[in-house]
């Protein structure tokens, strides 16, 4: 069952949403503030943000520029902010799609299930090769040659997790955007679950895990693939 937080200030409005998407069977959680819909992200890391882009201690623009610099959750702006710079500004800070209101509640349900389909089929397994910073990755036989020369099997969720950080090489991965995308829910004491996750990927294909040189920890932040170790 996806989890969908609708953050919006009007308390009517924010209950009517939060309805529809309940009797859409959807798990549901509610931010009536800027600061509320972050926390939300942070601890409980939904599959998509619902939000207004009019909060009352910010705006939802900041919020969601806010949320892109750890996060690529999928975030829907449903609006009384109706004029086409507002839709330009929402979609350019990241959001994937911006709906005004008033909304049909069909329209609204149709969108925000496209929405979760498209990120449903980013988050499948990879099967092409990856190559970066010595090492090979093939998703389909499981393997992953090092700089050394040697075949390391994997499992599917390592070549998966592997992956992510090779598509992304040089930039950090938060613990939730790895989540999201390698799990595909967000299951309880997530950071844990990645750190053990990457340490076993590290024990594997690092020649010294304790001091690795392509699988890096930011500390606080996340986790990052470096290419170019030396």
């Amino acid at each position: 069952m996806p989890h969908v937080l609708v953050a919006d200030g009007d308390g009517a409005s924010l209950q009517n949403t939060v309805a529809l998407l309940e009797q859409a069977r959807y798990q549901v959680s509610r931010a009536s503030d800027g600061r509320s819909a972050l926390r939300v992200v942070t601890h409980q890391i939904p599959d998509l943000v619902v939000m207004e882009a009019l909060l009352p201690d910010q705006e939802g623009f900041e919020v969601c520029r806010r949320i892109r610099r750890t996060s690529d959750v999928p975030i829907v702006f449903l609006s009384t902010k109706a004029r086409a710079e507002d839709r330009v500004m929402g979609l350019k800070l990241g959001a994937d799609d911006y709906l005004t209101k008033p909304c049909a509640p069909a329209e609204l349900l149709a969108r925000v299930n496209a929405v979760l389909r498209r990120a449903e089929r980013a988050r499948r397994p990879p099967t092409t090769l990856l190559s970066q910073g010595g090492w090979m990755l093939d998703p389909l036989k499981q393997v992953c040659v090092t700089e050394e020369g040697k075949g390391i099997e994997l499992t599917p969720r390592e070549v998966h997790l592997l992956a992510f950080l090779m598509k992304r090489a040089g930039r950090v991965c938060s613990s939730s955007q790895i989540i999201r995308h390698v799990w595909g829910f967000a299951p309880q004491q997530a950071r844990s679950i990645v750190a053990t996750s990457v340490w076993r990927l590290r024990s594997k294909l690092e020649r010294d895990p304790q001091n690795p040189r392509h699988l890096l920890t930011i500390r606080h932040v996340g986790y990052k693939f470096d290419p170019m170790a030396i």
